[in-house]
């Protein structure tokens, strides 16, 4: 598969504008690892809503700097489209992601994601290509047993992993889409 620049200077562009995040469980105090991608200078942070649902607490870890640690409080989500606004408590001066237009999107577009596989921390990065667009999918997470039915997604075949939830999709411009 052809990736048109370097993978690793896409992953430098996107990596300081991810977060990882714990969430810990009502249930037994178990956590779930996911990803974020920082929005704002001032901490607002983009995951899937699957990533905090059920969370007594949430922590972000900047992805570049995984000692940087933050107190996340749910600004607001949005179950049925699996996304979820975050703040990070006390968080200024950071990094963001920078977006791309989704709509420019076509079939064989090469892609990187990038979030926190497996939750071992940091960003891993899977290329892949764009292998379809427009689609409705029903995405059930088994650590809540909730599903949800999601519409106009763009397919890859990325090998995504648990705790990637909520990474970025990148172009090879670094562009999250």
């Amino acid at each position: 598969m052809l990736f048109r620049s370097n993978s690793t200077a896409v992953e430098k562009k996107v990596e300081p504008g991810l977060v990882d995040i714990t969430s810990t469980l009502r249930y037994q105090s178990e956590t779930a690892e996911g990803t974020g991608m920082i929005l704002s200078a001032s901490g607002l942070v983009l995951t899937n809503n699957h990533v905090i649902d059920g969370a007594t607490t949430v922590t972000a870890y900047l992805a570049v700097n995984s000692r940087q640690r933050y107190r996340a409080r749910v600004v607001g989500y949005n179950a049925t489209d699996d996304v979820a606004l975050l703040q990070l408590v006390g968080a200024a001066g950071l990094t963001t992601v920078r977006f791309g237009d989704s709509a420019q999107v076509t079939l064989g577009t090469p892609v990187l994601a990038l979030g926190n596989a497996q939750g071992r921390g940091g960003v891993t990065p899977v290329k892949g290509i764009i292998n379809a667009l427009n689609r409705s999918i029903q995405a059930s997470d088994d650590g809540s047993g909730t599903t949800e039915y999601l519409n106009h997604m763009l397919q890859t075949d990325a090998g995504i992993q648990q705790g990637d939830s909520g990474g970025a999709l990148a172009n090879n411009a670094g562009q999250v889409i």
